[in-house]
Protein backbone atom coordinates (compact mmCIF):
# COMPACT_ATOMS: atom_id res chain seq x y z
CA UNK A 1 0.00 0.00 0.00
CA UNK A 2 1.36 3.43 -0.87
CA UNK A 3 1.62 5.85 2.03
CA UNK A 4 0.11 9.30 1.67
CA UNK A 5 1.87 12.31 3.17
CA UNK A 6 0.24 13.15 6.48
CA UNK A 7 -1.43 9.78 7.00
CA UNK A 8 -1.60 8.06 10.37
CA UNK A 9 1.07 5.44 11.11
CA UNK A 10 -1.18 2.61 9.86
CA UNK A 11 -1.75 4.61 6.63
CA UNK A 12 -5.52 4.72 7.12
CA UNK A 13 -5.55 8.45 7.70
CA UNK A 14 -8.19 7.95 10.40
CA UNK A 15 -7.01 10.73 12.65
CA UNK A 16 -6.88 13.13 9.72
CA UNK A 17 -10.66 13.31 9.45
CA UNK A 18 -11.36 13.04 13.17
CA UNK A 19 -9.30 15.98 14.40
CA UNK A 20 -7.86 19.39 13.59
CA UNK A 21 -4.82 19.51 11.33
CA UNK A 22 -3.13 22.39 13.08
CA UNK A 23 -3.54 26.10 13.54
CA UNK A 24 -1.36 29.18 13.08
CA UNK A 25 -2.39 32.06 15.33
CA UNK A 26 -1.28 35.65 14.71
CA UNK A 27 -3.26 37.88 17.04
CA UNK A 28 -3.15 41.17 18.93
CA UNK A 29 -4.61 40.96 22.42
CA UNK A 30 -5.08 43.56 25.14
CA UNK A 31 -6.64 43.93 28.58
CA UNK A 32 -10.15 42.51 28.43
CA UNK A 33 -9.67 41.30 24.86
CA UNK A 34 -8.22 37.76 24.96
CA UNK A 35 -8.16 35.35 22.03
CA UNK A 36 -9.42 31.77 22.34
CA UNK A 37 -9.05 28.91 19.87
CA UNK A 38 -11.12 25.75 20.35
CA UNK A 39 -9.46 22.59 19.05
CA UNK A 40 -10.58 18.99 18.57
CA UNK A 41 -7.86 16.45 19.31
CA UNK A 42 -9.86 13.23 19.02
CA UNK A 43 -7.56 10.28 18.17
CA UNK A 44 -4.38 12.32 18.49
CA UNK A 45 -1.92 11.28 21.18
CA UNK A 46 -0.54 14.76 21.84
CA UNK A 47 -0.10 18.21 20.40
CA UNK A 48 2.74 20.67 20.23
CA UNK A 49 2.15 24.27 21.27
CA UNK A 50 4.63 26.98 20.31
CA UNK A 51 4.04 30.57 21.41
CA UNK A 52 6.08 33.76 21.33
CA UNK A 53 5.52 37.47 21.98
CA UNK A 54 6.34 39.59 18.93
CA UNK A 55 5.82 42.91 20.69
CA UNK A 56 4.55 43.97 24.08
CA UNK A 57 5.51 43.09 27.65
CA UNK A 58 3.78 39.81 28.47
CA UNK A 59 0.84 37.45 28.15
CA UNK A 60 -0.57 34.22 29.59
CA UNK A 61 -1.41 30.99 27.77
CA UNK A 62 -4.13 28.77 29.26
CA UNK A 63 -4.95 25.32 27.85
CA UNK A 64 -8.26 23.96 29.15
CA UNK A 65 -9.36 20.37 28.59
CA UNK A 66 -13.05 19.49 28.14
CA UNK A 67 -14.94 16.20 28.15
CA UNK A 68 -17.66 17.33 25.76
CA UNK A 69 -18.06 18.96 22.36
CA UNK A 70 -19.99 21.82 23.99
CA UNK A 71 -16.81 22.81 25.87
CA UNK A 72 -18.64 22.91 29.20
CA UNK A 73 -17.24 19.99 31.25
CA UNK A 74 -13.78 21.11 32.40
CA UNK A 75 -11.31 18.35 33.22
CA UNK A 76 -8.03 20.21 33.72
CA UNK A 77 -6.17 23.43 32.92
CA UNK A 78 -2.50 24.25 32.28
CA UNK A 79 -1.05 27.77 32.40
CA UNK A 80 2.16 29.48 31.25
CA UNK A 81 3.32 33.10 31.36
CA UNK A 82 5.51 34.55 28.61
CA UNK A 83 7.44 37.80 28.52
CA UNK A 84 9.29 39.74 25.85
CA UNK A 85 12.36 37.48 26.03
CA UNK A 86 10.81 34.02 26.37
CA UNK A 87 9.42 31.26 24.16
CA UNK A 88 7.04 28.39 24.94
CA UNK A 89 7.61 25.16 23.00
CA UNK A 90 5.80 22.27 24.69
CA UNK A 91 4.22 18.96 23.71
CA UNK A 92 1.13 18.09 25.75
CA UNK A 93 -0.53 14.69 26.12
CA UNK A 94 -4.16 14.87 24.99
CA UNK A 95 -6.14 14.44 28.19
CA UNK A 96 -9.56 14.63 26.52
CA UNK A 97 -10.93 14.93 22.95
CA UNK A 98 -11.52 18.69 23.23
CA UNK A 99 -9.34 21.60 24.30
CA UNK A 100 -9.28 25.38 24.17
CA UNK A 101 -6.18 27.55 23.99
CA UNK A 102 -6.65 31.03 25.46
CA UNK A 103 -4.21 33.91 25.11
CA UNK A 104 -4.85 36.66 27.64
CA UNK A 105 -2.92 39.52 29.22
CA UNK A 106 -2.86 41.57 32.38
CA UNK A 107 -0.40 44.03 30.87
CA UNK A 108 -1.25 47.45 29.44
CA UNK A 109 -1.13 48.13 25.72
CA UNK A 110 -1.26 45.67 22.84
CA UNK A 111 0.44 42.28 22.97
CA UNK A 112 1.19 40.90 19.50
CA UNK A 113 1.56 37.12 19.61
CA UNK A 114 2.29 34.23 17.27
CA UNK A 115 1.42 30.64 18.16
CA UNK A 116 1.30 27.26 16.45
CA UNK A 117 -0.88 24.31 17.41
CA UNK A 118 0.21 21.02 15.82
CA UNK A 119 -1.51 17.68 16.65
CA UNK A 120 0.76 14.65 16.75
CA UNK A 121 0.66 10.86 16.99
CA UNK A 122 3.66 11.00 19.35
CA UNK A 123 2.62 9.72 22.78
CA UNK A 124 3.92 11.56 25.86
CA UNK A 125 2.93 11.03 29.48
CA UNK A 126 3.40 14.62 30.67
CA UNK A 127 4.16 18.09 29.36
CA UNK A 128 7.47 17.82 27.51
CA UNK A 129 9.39 20.98 26.69
CA UNK A 130 11.38 21.12 23.46
CA UNK A 131 14.17 23.37 24.63
CA UNK A 132 17.63 23.09 23.18
CA UNK A 133 20.20 25.21 24.99
CA UNK A 134 17.94 26.68 27.65
CA UNK A 135 21.07 28.09 29.24
CA UNK A 136 22.66 31.42 30.10
CA UNK A 137 26.35 31.51 30.98
CA UNK A 138 29.37 33.76 31.05
CA UNK A 139 33.00 33.03 31.84
CA UNK A 140 35.15 35.56 33.70
CA UNK A 141 32.39 38.15 33.78
CA UNK A 142 33.69 41.43 35.17
CA UNK A 143 31.24 43.47 37.24
CA UNK A 144 32.51 46.99 37.81
CA UNK A 145 31.92 48.76 41.14
CA UNK A 146 28.18 48.73 41.88
CA UNK A 147 27.30 47.15 38.50
CA UNK A 148 24.40 44.75 38.02
CA UNK A 149 23.44 42.50 35.13
CA UNK A 150 20.34 40.48 34.24
CA UNK A 151 20.03 37.34 32.10
CA UNK A 152 16.73 35.75 30.99
CA UNK A 153 16.47 32.10 29.99
CA UNK A 154 15.21 31.82 26.39
CA UNK A 155 12.48 29.22 27.06
CA UNK A 156 9.72 28.80 29.63
CA UNK A 157 9.98 25.31 31.15
CA UNK A 158 8.89 23.43 34.24
CA UNK A 159 11.76 21.31 35.48
CA UNK A 160 15.13 21.16 37.21
CA UNK A 161 17.19 24.34 37.33
CA UNK A 162 20.90 24.41 38.12
CA UNK A 163 22.89 27.50 39.07
CA UNK A 164 26.67 27.50 39.26
CA UNK A 165 28.21 30.76 40.44
CA UNK A 166 31.94 30.93 41.13
CA UNK A 167 33.46 34.26 42.17
CA UNK A 168 37.11 34.77 41.25
CA UNK A 169 37.98 36.09 44.71
CA UNK A 170 36.85 35.61 48.32
CA UNK A 171 35.45 39.08 48.92
CA UNK A 172 31.85 37.88 49.09
CA UNK A 173 30.70 40.91 47.12
CA UNK A 174 28.90 39.05 44.32
CA UNK A 175 25.15 38.82 44.88
CA UNK A 176 22.77 36.68 42.80
CA UNK A 177 19.02 36.15 42.46
CA UNK A 178 17.33 33.46 40.42
CA UNK A 179 14.06 35.17 39.54
CA UNK A 180 10.82 34.53 37.73
CA UNK A 181 8.13 36.92 36.52
CA UNK A 182 4.45 36.59 37.31
CA UNK A 183 2.58 38.57 34.68
CA UNK A 184 1.50 41.96 35.98
CA UNK A 185 2.75 41.07 39.47
CA UNK A 186 6.42 41.99 39.43
CA UNK A 187 9.46 39.83 40.04
CA UNK A 188 9.34 36.87 42.39
CA UNK A 189 12.86 35.90 43.43
CA UNK A 190 14.77 33.18 45.16
CA UNK A 191 18.01 34.61 46.52
CA UNK A 192 21.44 32.96 46.61
CA UNK A 193 24.52 34.90 47.73
CA UNK A 194 28.16 34.01 47.10
CA UNK A 195 27.52 30.54 45.72
CA UNK A 196 30.58 28.32 45.30
CA UNK A 197 28.78 25.05 44.53
CA UNK A 198 25.88 23.94 42.37
CA UNK A 199 22.46 25.00 43.60
CA UNK A 200 19.40 23.10 42.36
CA UNK A 201 15.71 24.03 42.27
CA UNK A 202 12.71 23.69 39.97
CA UNK A 203 11.65 26.44 37.60
CA UNK A 204 7.94 27.36 37.41
CA UNK A 205 5.97 27.96 34.21
CA UNK A 206 7.05 31.60 34.03
CA UNK A 207 9.97 33.49 32.46
CA UNK A 208 13.04 32.82 34.61
CA UNK A 209 16.44 34.41 34.76
CA UNK A 210 19.40 35.47 36.82
CA UNK A 211 20.18 38.83 38.42
CA UNK A 212 23.81 39.53 39.38
CA UNK A 213 25.11 42.47 41.35
CA UNK A 214 28.49 43.67 42.59
CA UNK A 215 27.73 45.07 46.03
CA UNK A 216 31.20 46.60 46.27
CA UNK A 217 30.96 50.32 45.54
CA UNK A 218 34.72 50.73 45.06
CA UNK A 219 36.15 47.70 43.25
CA UNK A 220 35.45 45.39 40.30
CA UNK A 221 34.98 41.66 40.78
CA UNK A 222 35.01 38.71 38.39
CA UNK A 223 32.67 35.72 38.41
CA UNK A 224 31.90 32.62 36.33
CA UNK A 225 28.17 32.04 35.99
CA UNK A 226 26.03 29.25 34.52
CA UNK A 227 22.25 28.83 34.76
CA UNK A 228 20.42 25.99 33.00
CA UNK A 229 16.83 24.73 33.09
CA UNK A 230 15.51 21.57 31.44
CA UNK A 231 12.20 19.75 31.20
CA UNK A 232 11.16 17.42 34.01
Amino acid sequence: MTATLGDAPDWQGYSQWRASQGTVIDETISLGNPFTSQVVVTNWASFNLYAVLNSGTGFTVVVTWFNDAAYSEVVDTQTWVLGDSSILNVTLPCLTPYASIEFTTGESGNQVITAYFTPQNLAVTKATYLTDNNIVSEYELTLTAGQSKTYVLPYVTVGPCVLALTPRDTSGKVYAQVFYNLENAGVQAGTVEYVTALQQSVTPAYPCGLYLSNTDGSNSHEVDVYLAAISQ
